[in-house]
């Protein structure tokens, strides 16, 4: 008993989970309502079907009256005219009921379909506001998993479990009713099983509910596996990888596979026992209402209605199972979807500050930080930024520059120290204000799938088309997009595949043109790129920094050289400072970094992207 009381306790302990499924539900209660009256309509002229087969075999075939449900309205008829009246209202009543059944279907498919895009788009929106953070620690095909497939799981749960288990409970109660009206005696024994059912249901759920985890972690893989392949497939084919990739994709397919075939067959499992529970009692009310029969305690008829409305009584209770089992099957994937909601947005704690007039001024103060809580990527790190300022920051991979400038975005949140704009704590300002005020040229940019004159729009919506052709001439790239047959309309591919390292770059300069913020980020903007293409990125780039403050990343001598001071990063801290002609004459960490690329002499790579042009 104990064990039971345990097992209800798990079938019933995620209410609270399905608790916070309500507001969807609720959205859109017109059509749920619209669904479950159609489904009750529909039930009415189920347990009305069988009393015109009772008339036809008692009445039209036999020798007893005409039932009274019959002759109260329409009088004594005659054997031919009450077999008309009992085939029409058979036929009437199953047309109705196929019209309900199909607009049930139609109501109940929109239902569930509005309440899923809801929730999609409140998923999507909630990945958006989560930190870089939790992107480091996630797979993007495990949220193009959960977006896509397990958000569906909110229909599966309303849609074909809960609502249909409170119509068939509903049905399932009133037939039982019903046959005890008719004969308490077969009565006792058609509930007989139900208790049986019920705690077959609830032990068996439970078995359902880890197979469906397994099944959604290995459908999740898949996706991963992808997802990683085709977002990488230039690296993929350059190194000869296909075959491995295949092995990988089939090696979780089939994992993914085998999960769904041990899903299917025990839910197949749970309805074959369902159903021969209720064919053995089934059977034992045939056996018994036979011997009543021949005793002249019940008619043919009447056992032929009791019969029916036992059918009708085990198909409700077989797909109340049914109801749990996919209840059962979806928690899986709506859990799954719930915790991204349970996660933290990134501007949670912030405030919602602004500044007018902008000079663009910062001041890092004692900032520490660290990526796993163990090792330091940043540490005590303190240095001023003056309006108008150009600064290089130079180090060895991993010496913290990127992390440094990641925190001014407030990707991340330092564990102490803060970090100042315009003598202003940045944790206080409203995030997106405050990225409005950061322009970013990186060194692999960012294009997307759309047109050259949308991706150069990306950070200012709604742009007029003479400011981005205004900046993309300060870039260096109008000249280039007049050549195309569609120009600013022209389709670059995903990822911009279709344009070269230098378009690439030129579009981001122009995208930061047209941004026109007083800060300016550059994450070392021409280390793929050659010489020739360098310059004139340069000189695109020098427009670009007149008048705003530059924080450059650089990893190249030609970038260091052309900042008015230089930032030397070493184990996340700062070493030196100073201009480059200072920190040569120096002798220190500077010189080194540059003698040692002096002696590599590094031949600057051509991007091996296919142009446009």
């Amino acid at each position: 008993m104990r064990s039971m009381r345990g097992e209800v306790a798990k079938f019933l302990g995620p209410l609270a989970l399905y608790k916070r499924l309500v507001p969807y539900v609720r959205a859109e209660w017109r059509l749920l309502w619209l669904t479950v009256l159609a489904m009750l309509a529909a039930t009415l002229l189920t347990l009305g079907q069988p009393w015109p087969m009772q008339a036809i075999v008692d009445s039209v075939l036999g020798t007893e009256p005409t039932p009274g449900w019959i002759s109260a309205p329409l009088g004594d008829l005659s054997k031919g005219a009450l077999l008309a009246v009992t085939v029409g209202l058979m036929v009437a009543a199953l047309v109705f009921r196929q019209l309900l059944v199909l607009g049930e279907g139609y109501f109940s498919q929109l239902f569930g379909q509005r309440m899923v895009f809801k929730l999609r788009c409140d998923l999507y929106a909630k990945l958006q506001r989560l930190s870089l953070r939790f992107h480091d620690h996630s797979s993007v095909g495990d949220l193009i998993y959960r977006i896509t497939e397990e958000a569906a799981a909110l229909r599966d749960i309303v849609t074909y479990g809960f609502v249909p288990l409170a119509i068939q409970f509903m049905t399932a109660v009133a037939i039982a009713s019903t046959i005890f009206v008719l004969d308490t005696r077969l009565g006792f024994v058609a509930v007989a099983i139900v208790p049986i059912l019920v705690v077959w249901t609830v032990w068996f759920s439970e078995r359902v509910k880890r197979r469906s985890w397994r099944l959604a972690s290995a459908e999740s893989s898949l996706y991963t596996s992808v997802s990683e392949a085709l977002g990488s497939i230039r690296a993929v084919k350059s190194f000869a990888m296909e075959e491995m990739e295949l092995e990988r994709f089939e090696m979780r397919a089939r994992m993914s596979q085998e999960a769904y075939v041990r899903v299917m067959a025990l839910s197949s499992i749970g309805r074959l026992v369902n159903e021969a529970l209720a064919g053995l009692a089934t059977a034992a009310v045939v056996y018994l209402g036979a011997l009543f029969v021949l005793r002249g305690n019940l008619t043919v008829g009447e056992l032929l209605v009791f019969v029916a409305y036992l059918h009708s009584l085990y198909g409700p209770i077989t797909q109340l199972v049914g109801s749990a089992l996919i209840i059962q099957g979806s928690r899986a994937g709506i859990a799954r979807v719930l915790e991204i909601f349970e996660q933290e947005d990134e501007h949670a704690t912030a405030g919602g500050g602004r500044l007018e007039n902008v000079s663009g001024r910062l001041s890092y103060q004692n900032v520490t930080f660290g990526y796993d809580g163990t090792r330091l990527a940043i540490r005590d790190v303190s240095f001023e930024v003056e309006p108008g300022e150009t600064v290089a920051f130079v180090g060895r991979s991993g010496a913290g520059k990127t992390t440094l400038l990641s925190l001014l975005l407030r990707f991340y949140r330092p564990y102490s120290g803060r970090i100042l704009l315009d003598g202003v704590d940045v944790a206080t300002l409203d995030l997106q204000w405050l990225r409005r005020q950061i322009a970013l040229v990186l060194q692999e940019p960012i294009i997307f799938s759309s047109t050259l004159g949308e991706n150069i729009a990306y950070g200012r919506p709604g742009a007029r088309h003479a400011d981005i052709v205004g900046a993309s001439q300060a870039a260096g790239l109008h000249d280039f997009v007049m050549e195309l047959p569609d120009g600013y309309d022209t389709l670059v591919g995903e990822r911009g595949v279709r344009l070269s390292g230098g378009q690439r770059q030129r579009l981001s300069i122009a995208r930061a043109f047209l941004k026109d913020a007083p800060v300016l980020i550059l994450d070392e903007p021409t280390s793929n790129l050659d010489a020739t293409t360098e310059q004139h990125i340069f000189q695109a780039l020098d427009r670009l920094t007149r008048g705003r403050v530059t924080l450059v990343i650089a990893h190249r001598l030609a970038t260091a050289q052309r900042a008015g001071r230089i930032v030397v990063l070493e184990n996340g801290q700062i070493v030196e400072q100073g201009t480059h002609a200072e920190l040569l004459s120096a002798g220190g960490i500077y010189a080194r970094l540059c003698r040692d690329q002096i002696m590599r002499r590094p031949t600057p790579s051509r991007s091996t992207d296919t142009s446009l042009t």
